[in-house]
This record gives C-alpha cells, structure tokens and sequence, in this order.
C-alpha cells in the first residue's frame, strides 16, 4: 500500500467503561491534528464499543477495527505484550506515512499540535530527516492538581509507518531495531497528560491498580508492605500504592493548565478526588 502523507491516530481500548477510562477525550485531544484516527477495540462487554461506534458517527476520519485482547499465544494476565502487540497492529493499519499513539487514559495538550505538524510535514529544522517524536509526560496521582515522577518523564510515541519503530514488550514507548532509524525529535509542546492515577478511588481501579504494582514489586515498586494495604473490601488512597514515590517527596503540585478537551470529564469525576497533605 502507498502511504499518503499525513498523521494516523490511533488508541486501544477494553473495558474503557469498567475502568473509567478518558478514552473518548483521548481521541479527541489528538484528532485535529490527524487525516484518520483507528480506535482497536477489543470487543468490550460493557458499553465501550458503543462509546466508540457515537464517536465514529460523529467523526467521519475515526475507523474501529477489533481484535480480540488476547489471542491465546500469551502469558494469561500479562497485558503488556498484548499491549505491544496491538499497538503494532494499529501502526501497520496507517494509511499515512506517520503514526501517534495515545493510550485510553491520557490527553495531549493543544499547545503541542502546531510543533507535532511542523515536524511530520517537514516544517522543521531538521527537514524531512526525524524518524519518530519524543513526547514529555505529565503523570497525575490521586487528583489533578498532583504530578509525581513516574517510571517514564518522556516517551516515543510518534513514528514513521515506513521505519522500525515499535512496541516490543510494552506500549509505554517506542523502539527501533536499526541502528539507521535513530533519530527522534523531541516536541517539548506537544506534552502527554496520564490520567491513570488519578481520580482512582474505585474498588474496580484499585483492583487494576494492585495488579499493575504487583508486576513490578521484584523491582521494589512498591515495597511489599504496600501491596498488603491494597487487600480489603474497601477503595483506599492512591498514595498508598504509591507510598515510596510520596515518601520521597516526589509528588509535587502541578500549576498548569490541562488539555481543553478534558475539562468536562475531570469535573464529572471530582468525587473520586483524593487531596494529599
């Protein structure tokens, strides 16, 4: 297939209903700056691909592909290669020479469209010559007004079709297998809001939170006392998942503004916030 010149979007989602995920704000917070946005859905059972069929009838570029979240080859739990595995899925299915990626609980700020557009029409300094784009990221814990340095400060989510950029392993970030397929632009505008933590006071979020932690705890993240606090019948504080991070003085209040599109929603989730001392 000849690529056209442009900007493919693209986003998984499974269960976006169940878990509270932004996913609709996602897409619209990269739509503007896309000739066509493919959502993979993962045939949800609770509401999230009829979410996504009203965001397709309201936006014609939007196209919904399906796959099945997990195809019987992987480590039973283990999403990260799944994620991996879609992720690259959704790049070979670009009909444009570009890709971003944006998961199903972040935002791009608007700030940042203008930067990404100069750089994949070749607007910038560095012509026609950038493989892929380095996005910054800005993590919320527990409310919006709450940023922590997470395990990633900066990520690759933006890439040529036609290069060896891909998910391998996970889908936090990017990769090249060719060492000629190297260079990445950094767009310092064009920054990436993870919405993941925040707002997590839910038994169904906290259940997902647990298990996530749970994969890196061979690491110390979170120490084993932490895990043990999630277990119970009751929601509990975000910070406690995150209670190594917060020790270390690590969450830091955030002053800026967030991206328009998540206006709305971050207001219709208020009874989830957590306030940290």
């Amino acid at each position: 297939m000849v690529l056209k010149e442009g900007l493919t979007g693209h986003l998984l989602i499974y269960q976006g209903e169940k878990y509270m995920f932004n996913y609709r704000e996602a897409v619209l917070s990269v739509l503007p700056i896309c000739d066509e946005f493919v959502i993979c859905e993962c045939f949800s059972d609770d509401g999230t691909y009829e979410g996504c069929l009203d965001l397709q009838r309201q936006y014609p570029e939007i196209r919904i592909i399906r796959h099945p979240w997990q195809d019987g080859t992987e480590e039973p739990g283990y999403e990260y290669r799944r994620l991996a595995r879609l992720t690259n899925a959704c790049i070979e299915d670009a009909r444009t020479k570009w890709a971003i990626q944006i998961q199903a609980d972040e935002a791009v700020h608007e700030d940042g469209h203008e930067e990404v557009l100069r750089i994949i029409q070749g607007r910038s300094r560095f012509g026609d010559s950038p493989r892929a784009i380095a996005s910054p990221f800005v993590h919320l814990v527990g409310n919006t007004k709450t940023q922590f340095r997470f395990v990633y400060q900066s990520s690759v989510r933006i890439a040529r079709v036609d290069s060896t950029w891909r998910a391998f392993k996970d889908a936090w970030t990017l990769q090249h297998h060719d060492p000629g397929d190297n260079l990445v632009v950094h767009a310092v505008q064009a920054r990436y809001f993870h919405y993941g933590f925040a707002f997590g006071l839910s038994m169904e979020r906290m259940a997902k939170e647990k298990h996530f932690q749970s994969l890196f705890a061979s690491e110390g993240f979170p120490d084993k006392r932490v895990l043990e606090m999630a277990d119970g019948d009751k929601p509990l504080s975000m910070a406690y998942l995150f209670q190594a991070a917060k020790e270390r003085g690590e969450f830091t209040p955030f002053t800026g503004t967030h991206p328009a599109v998540m206006k709305d929603w971050i207001e219709s989730h208020r009874q989830y916030e957590e306030i940290f001392e």
